[in-house]
């Protein structure tokens, strides 16, 4: 396989060489580490792979490695274990720990690779798999770290490694609220499953609090306890994730998303998905296609 060029890569095929591989790749490199720190990010990229997707780690063996799994199944393999890797699980590979990353089926993914030390905020260097469920976030973070690199505005290593630690903090915060979902009551559980699964449909009160067998007040008094939300104000933003995955992931206009959440009314959809992400959903749905 051909070198890749030692510069920004705008996506494509590399004059051929990589359509055996990828259906849609994208990527950005840099040689330059912000003043005072012994790592920066060298490499950062969002792979769409054909079935059968191979690669070792004598690739970029030098460097320290984060895999996100955006769809499908893979199968990382290593001296310290095997792990499927589903959409949302995350990889961190320190430098010149052998492995393999396949597929039997098409899947995409996001990478970034730092160069130098290993990053103390780490931890001791060791393989970890981090399972999550995937986060509209995270992907969004990684596609402004990808983009830092792509298009070297000034300043972009501070930025390129603000995002890589942007990532560390939303990886923490979802991975504490799994552990903290855990350690909810039952009829918290409950309330929480019914509203991710209706989140296209108005909230009721009433019906929530009927499925979980509470009152409505009492409902309401749980989640300000345990959540520090009322159930209204979860169900929003499980309405507002999945919107933020269907504007990025189906190409949809911002009506035909709002009528699939349920939106009478798509200025007010509009409104709304603003107040929460703080974009207007046209401008969000721009950023997330390739370019």
């Amino acid at each position: 396989m051909k070198r890749l060029p030692h510069r920004p890569i705008a996506g494509g095929t590399n004059n051929g060489t990589r359509q055996a591989r990828y259906t849609y790749w994208r990527s950005g490199q840099s040689d330059q580490a912000p003043p005072g720190l012994a790592f920066y990010v060298s490499m950062a990229g969002e792979f769409h792979a054909r079935p059968h997707y191979f690669v070792s780690g004598e690739e970029l063996a030098h460097t320290t490695r984060l895999i996100y799994q955006i769809e499908g199944l893979a199968r990382f393999e290593a001296e310290a274990g095997q792990w499927e890797v589903s959409a949302g699980n995350l990889i961190f590979i320190p430098p010149l720990i052998p492995f393999s990353y396949s597929a039997t089926d098409s899947i995409k993914h996001h990478w970034v690779s730092l160069a130098g030390v290993w990053p103390p905020v780490l931890g001791q260097p060791a393989l970890r798999h981090v399972t999550l469920t995937f986060q509209e976030d995270i992907n969004a973070t990684f596609v402004q770290l990808r983009e830092s690199l792509i298009l070297r505005r000034p300043g972009y290593p501070l930025m390129a490694i603000s995002h890589f630690f942007e990532l560390l903090g939303q990886i923490e915060r979802v991975s504490s609220q799994i552990t903290t979902e855990s350690t909810y009551p039952e009829t918290v559980r409950n309330a929480l499953i019914y509203l991710k699964e209706n989140c296209t449909a108005p909230f009721s009160a009433a019906k929530t609090a009927a499925v979980i067998g509470l009152s409505e007040s009492h409902m309401r008094a749980l989640f300000e306890k345990w959540l520090g939300e009322s159930p209204k104000q979860f169900h929003t933003r499980c309405r507002i994730e999945e919107a933020q995955r269907l504007l990025r992931g189906q190409n949809l206009r911002v009506a035909e998303v709002a009528f699939q959440l349920g939106f009478q009314d798509a200025a007010h959809f509009s409104r709304l998905f603003k107040q929460v992400t703080g974009l207007p959903p046209n401008r969000y749905a721009k950023q997330g296609l390739p370019h």
